[in-house]
């Protein structure tokens, strides 16, 4: 039987009773949501099917029906929130190229512009073009910016559609094995966190994981949370209270190396050391650290940038770099919001009568997630190799805060 994987646009809030991972997430539950957008059913159809008592069933329609995920009908309960099969995400992909290639071709007729908008970045001299190339227009632009756009006249929900528990979020779903094999080099996900007044960022495709921040942040978190030995309660409390200390200080040290390195250009570890009053094994282990995960490069005692950096005075570059292509964006973006009642006129989401705004965001992705794997293949952007076992393509950057 097929099963349905949940993820949302917005905010899922506290782990309360209407967190929506708490409730999708429960056995049995991605089943029953995989059935129900096949077709109607009552809860005795359902038990039938699972082999589930009626109980059961019944409380977790409940559940789902509290977070306003389900609805019932003359007896028989319905999804009420847009769920993609295999079928769906095909054709969305097939029916996304043509979109993506008009849009990767308008931005490369605007490269020497961009160029030269770009070269004005304070880690140009030291980071290439492509690379800057993919983070500013693959993510800042396409990605980031086109979003707000869409935001801004009401094409998507995502993060502003009221949900119980006093939260926001736009819920959907996805058959478990859609979109297996179309996802190589659909450079679309941006991660994001901010340690002080530093933003670490990842973007790539999500064909395996990131060996950069604040993906590695984030897993060293998760391990706090496999706990395996008999310690009572407020021991584990005060590690991770520990942990996330360390973890900030870490990163900020980090950031102020490769913050000084911008700026200063190629350096010395040594140099390095000295302009940041840092311990010799303090400094040397962070830079090694960097060097294996991509961010600089390492040439005997010789560091340089390899991965951007951007600085608050940078933003104006990236505001110009905007307001260059805003237009060919804007206008694709918000164009394609009216093909989804004609083109995927066919997908389940569309057929059950769901608002397309809770669904524009997802097919945005493809559009611009497609138009970045076009301009990586022309070499137009970076295009990240696979370089370990079970690792995804990505690129990492940092920014720093401009409100600090």
């Amino acid at each position: 039987m097929g099963r349905v994987s949940t993820y949302i646009c917005g905010d899922a809030g506290p782990g309360d009773k209407y967190n929506p991972f708490k409730v999708t997430q429960q056995e049995h539950v991605p089943e029953i949501l995989f059935l129900l957008n096949l077709e109607p059913l009552t809860v005795d159809e359902l038990s039938k099917r699972l082999g589930v008592s009626v109980e059961t069933v019944s409380k977790l329609l409940q559940d789902l029906f509290r977070i306003n995920a389900v609805f019932e009908r003359d007896e028989k309960w319905q999804v009420s929130f847009p769920i993609f099969t295999k079928q769906d995400i095909r054709l969305v992909s097939e029916k996304t190229r043509k979109p993506a290639l008009r849009l990767a071709e308008e931005i490369m007729r605007m490269g020497s512009r961009l160029k030269e908008h770009l070269a004005r970045l304070s880690c140009a001299k030291q980071v290439e073009n492509d690379k800057i190339m993919l983070a500013i227009v693959g993510c800042f632009i396409l990605d980031w910016k086109a979003l707000e756009v869409l935001n801004e006249k009401d094409l998507t929900l995502c993060g502003r559609k009221q949900q119980p528990g006093g939260r926001k979020y736009v819920l959907l779903g996805r058959e478990e094995g859609a979109g297996e094999g179309l996802y190589d080099r659909m450079y679309w996900g941006s991660h994001s966190n901010k340690f002080g007044r530093i933003i670490f960022t990842s973007f790539g495709d999500h064909t395996g994981c990131r060996y950069a921040f604040p993906d590695l942040a984030w897993n060293l978190y998760a391990l706090t949370r496999r706990r395996e030995s008999r310690m009572p309660d407020w021991f584990w409390v005060r590690i991770t209270e520990t942990l996330n200390v360390f973890q900030t200080n870490c990163m900020l040290e980090l950031g102020r190396i490769l913050l000084l390195l911008n700026s200063e250009g190629p350096v010395s570890t040594s140099l390095l050391r000295e302009k940041l009053m840092m311990e010799r094994e303090q400094a040397e282990s962070l830079v090694k650290l960097l060097a294996s995960m991509k961010y600089v490069f390492l040439n005997g005692e010789k560091v340089r940038l390899n991965y951007p950096v951007f600085t608050a005075e940078d933003k104006r570059v990236i505001e110009d770099v905007w307001k260059t292509v805003s237009g060919i964006v804007e206008k694709e973006a918000c164009e394609y919001f009216n093909s989804l009642q004609t083109e995927l006129a066919e997908i389940t989401p569309i057929r059950k009568g769901i608002d397309p705004r809770e669904i524009y965001t997802d097919v945005w992705h493809w559009v611009f997630g497609c138009a970045n794997r076009i301009m990586a293949e022309r070499g137009f952007f970076f295009d990240p190799p696979k370089e370990r076992e079970g690792e995804g393509r990505y690129i990492a950057w940092i920014e720093e805060d401009a409100s600090h």
